[in-house]
């Protein structure tokens, strides 16, 4: 299976773990979830933006070193990367890719219904 839960319960704060293979769309109800990319490089697309997901927020979590990558569709995927020699700011992008990284490397994203935010803690530049 490309997603399967990790634990038989959720975190502290009500949060699942899901470990993540393959790639996949996030859908609404995924909300709150941490997803741990590893077996390959993962593209995880974002839902379609409304005012309905507004608040929507998961975390990525590389869990091996391939080119993970987060796709939104229409532009509108704002981030800040630090990375461990640099911090980039990209402007309106449909695709963020992480460089080859390290296990541990972490997107942080949420959207305000309009546009998507990302902040993301990488051992490689992200494009």
């Amino acid at each position: 299976m490309a997603n399967s839960r990790v634990g038989s319960h959720p975190s502290h704060e009500g949060q699942l773990v899901v470990n993540s293979t393959s790639s996949f769309t996030l859908v609404p109800n995924d909300s709150g979830k941490t997803f741990i990319m590893k077996g390959a490089a993962v593209t995880v697309t974002l839902p379609t933006l409304s005012t309905d997901i507004a608040g929507f927020q998961v975390t990525l979590i590389s869990g091996d070193d391939s080119e993970h990558a987060l796709s939104g569709g229409a532009s509108k995927i704002y981030a800040i990367v630090v990375q461990t020699t640099a911090t980039t700011r990209t402007a309106a992008a449909s695709t963020l890719t992480l460089g080859t990284g390290v296990i541990g490397d972490t997107m942080k994203v949420c959207t305000d219904g309009t546009n998507w935010y990302v902040q993301c803690l990488s051992n490689a530049a992200a494009s």
